[in-house]
């Protein structure tokens, strides 16, 4: 059981970093949008957990996914 909740943990990570990458897409400027898409790559690569620890997993992904909400409104501000 803790096999598929892993698997689905991932799915959820890699569901997140996607969108978030498509957020980036919103920026009016060529070079804010490789700067975000840099700091997305950044971020994720710096809060590498251990597999087995999916509690930091989820505490994570809720971060993530406030983080999403926060740049897609600030997104849409500025357009």
């Amino acid at each position: 059981m803790s096999e598929l909740r892993g698997f689905i943990l991932r799915q959820e990570v890699l569901h997140l970093y996607r969108a978030l990458l498509r957020a980036s897409k919103g920026a009016a400027d060529a070079g804010t949008r490789v700067e975000l898409r840099g700091e997305i790559r950044r971020q994720f690569d710096a809060q590498r957990v251990q597999q087995g620890d999916q509690a930091a997993v989820r505490v994570l992904l809720s971060d993530g996914k406030q983080k999403l909400k926060m740049l897609r409104e600030t997104l849409a501000m500025q357009t």
